[in-house]
């Protein structure tokens, strides 16, 4: 079982607004033993147990965290069904299922504070969105949980500022992008760390990989979706990235990337018909959809043979529980795209809409 004294500790004594020579003072000891026990590098003599608990106001079991530990296993297991659910309800239902479970346990605010802001109305929801990230950032100690919020809020405050009654402007998201780590210091950037005798060093090197190509993709395709760059430019950067996939996932399976992967031919296929080129664009729109027939048949476990993913496994459910990726591909040919009912209407691209259906 899992103890989380020193967490609590550390958490109480923030609730209290006390500094660690406060608490040490209360207690009799040393402001560096308080330190150490928040560290976790020593823990109170037992005979203590109860005077700090009493301090607090809490009993001994919630000092210890013995309640949270017998409950970890079970949160951990609806935080990774959470994350893994691609449906809008099932998102909805799990969220609403752990914040009422677990109100308290700040991965689980994250989540509520991410959904109220991706899939709710941000801007109607405000005060809770605020609520949420100042209790995070204030009492909660894990840096990964903190930093995630503060992405989050970017997001929030990036939505905020388009809108000009608002009161906030670009400059207040801007504050805090200005406070995040830099991408080099990600924890997957510390593989190296790792001596070379140890069982899941390759495994971290190729998850670094994978975590740089993820990044790289993102970043390329602010390019792609914006109108101040011509559709030769978009293009011919698009059909590079994909001889980039191509090149990096040699053997035809692109892990983590499967989605993108799809989303760049479909991409491609758009910028191809805006030029007028409907023949080019129904040829993207056709390898998007064997991609998407090609993963759909795939075993949900699958391991990866290209040079650099060599031996990885792959776990289809990395993209979520409930995703297909015929569904997807249908619903953005035929509903997300811009697409002319003439276009539409064509033997060609209904044969495509066919093949989804199988």
């Amino acid at each position: 079982m899992t103890v989380y004294l020193n967490e609590n500790i550390k958490r109480l004594r923030r609730e209290k607004n006390l500094t660690q020579e406060a608490l040490a003072e209360f207690l009799g000891v040393t402001f560096q033993t308080v330190s150490n026990w928040e560290r976790g590098e020593s823990y109170p003599d037992i005979t203590m147990l109860p005077e700090i608990a009493g301090f607090f106001r809490v009993s001994v079991d919630e000092l210890l965290g013995v309640s949270r530990a017998e409950n970890e296993e079970e949160i951990k297991r609806l935080l990774r069904e959470h994350d893994n659910f691609t449906d809008n309800e099932l998102i909805k239902e799990s969220i609403y299922q752990l914040k009422d479970k677990y109100p308290n346990d700040f991965r689980v605010q994250l989540r509520y504070m991410g959904y109220l802001i991706n899939f709710d109305d941000a801007v109607q929801n405000a005060k809770k969105i605020e609520s949420l990230y100042q209790n995070i950032q204030n009492k909660c100690t894990k840096d990964s949980v903190r930093i995630c919020a503060k992405r989050f809020y970017i997001h929030y405050l990036e939505l905020l500022a388009r809108d000009e009654n608002s009161g906030i402007t670009f400059g207040d998201c801007e504050k805090i992008i200005n406070e995040m780590p830099r991408m080099r210091d990600g924890k997957e950037m510390y593989f190296n760390c790792y001596p070379e005798s140890h069982p899941e060093r390759d495994e971290l090197i190729q998850e670094a990989i994978e975590e740089e190509i993820f990044l790289l993709d993102n970043t390329i395709s602010r390019y792609l979706y914006d109108d101040r760059y011509s559709s030769e430019y978009r293009i011919a950067l698009t059909e590079k990235a994909i001889d980039f996939f191509n090149f990096i996932y040699d053997d035809g399976n692109y892990g983590r990337m499967w989605r993108f992967m799809l989303y760049n031919h479909g991409h491609l296929g758009m910028r191809y018909y805006d030029t007028g080129n409907n023949e080019k664009a129904l040829e993207c729109f056709r390898k998007m959809c064997d991609l998407a027939l090609k993963f759909d048949s795939m075993d949900r476990i699958t391991v990866m043979h290209s040079v650099m993913f060599e031996g990885k496994e792959f776990d289809k459910q990395t993209l979520g529980t409930t995703y297909v990726a015929k569904m997807q591909v249908k619903e953005l040919l035929t509903e997300k795209y811009p697409l002319s009912e003439e276009f539409k209407a064509s033997e060609k691209f209904k044969k495509l809409i066919s093949m989804l259906e199988v």
